[in-house]
């Protein structure tokens, strides 16, 4: 043996004996000469309990980051699926809540695509109650890009950076009645459909007892692979005339 490569064995031993007292070595990769290597890393893996301790300390920061950013997005993955409930993968969300048009209006200015806007022409006597902006969370490239870059490691987290809405919906009401305006992605291949009236009246006297705290009239329509709708409560005066007109300029694209 020449005694280039034995004074590179002697070398590893001797870092070998050190990892012997501080639990983990990694070996530097030692290139030798006349075309051969000698490659090596040696590393202690963590123990379930410790694994469950990092785990557990990076969900604590992210749901601390998430709670005080409005907004907030997140996509945690976990190396052992089994410590995870079967699940590699999770988002943590943050969608921001409006109490008033003006602070929904600011929001409107980081992001793309079909928005909800106040249509004109909006009937006497109502006014804005709340508003929710939520992203779209059906985002391959950006899961397997997560994937990617935390292969191998126990657990792995990155933002998301986003600026089209998944689903936004506004409310207003005046007085008992109310209507919501709502625009909404559709995850899958959907054909244009022109505006389709349902009113409560339409359903069966058992659905509208059955289902009395869910059924509202609807107006519905899609475009272009983006479904919208404006609902209004049982009993609200407004009709399916008064809705479309409202529809005409509900939606800023």
């Amino acid at each position: 043996m020449k005694n280039t490569t034995k004074l590179a064995i002697a070398t590893l031993s001797s870092m070998l004996l050190l990892g012997s007292i501080h639990g983990v070595v990694h070996a530097e990769p030692i290139s030798s000469l006349n075309g051969n290597s000698l490659i090596m890393t040696i590393a202690k893996a963590p123990t379930t309990a410790e694994k469950k301790k990092i785990i557990s300390a990076e969900i604590k920061k992210i749901m601390n980051e998430t709670e005080n950013t409005p907004g907030a997005v997140y996509l945690l993955c976990i190396g052992d699926k089994s410590m995870n409930g079967g699940s590699e993968c999770q988002y943590y969300v943050n969608f921001p809540t409006f109490k008033t048009y003006e602070n929904y209006e600011r929001w409107l200015t980081k992001l793309k695509g079909p928005v909800v806007v106040e249509p004109q022409g909006m009937p006497e006597g109502y006014s804005f109650v709340k508003g929710e902006i939520q992203n779209s969370l059906s985002n391959k490239a950006f899961e397997a890009k997560v994937k990617a870059e935390g292969k191998g490691k126990v657990v792995y987290s990155k933002k998301m950076e986003w600026t089209e809405a998944g689903q936004i919906k506004l409310e207003y009401a005046n007085g008992k009645d109310n209507i919501i305006f709502q625009v909404q992605m559709e995850y899958f291949p959907m054909k244009d459909l022109k505006y389709l009236y349902q009113s409560v009246d339409s359903h069966s006297e058992e659905d509208r007892k059955k289902y009395a705290k869910i059924l509202r009239n609807k107006l519905h329509w899609r475009e272009k692979g983006t479904s919208y709708e404006i609902s209004t409560n049982p009993g609200n005066p407004l009709t399916k005339d008064e809705l479309i007109e409202l529809a005409k300029t509900m939606i800023r694209k």
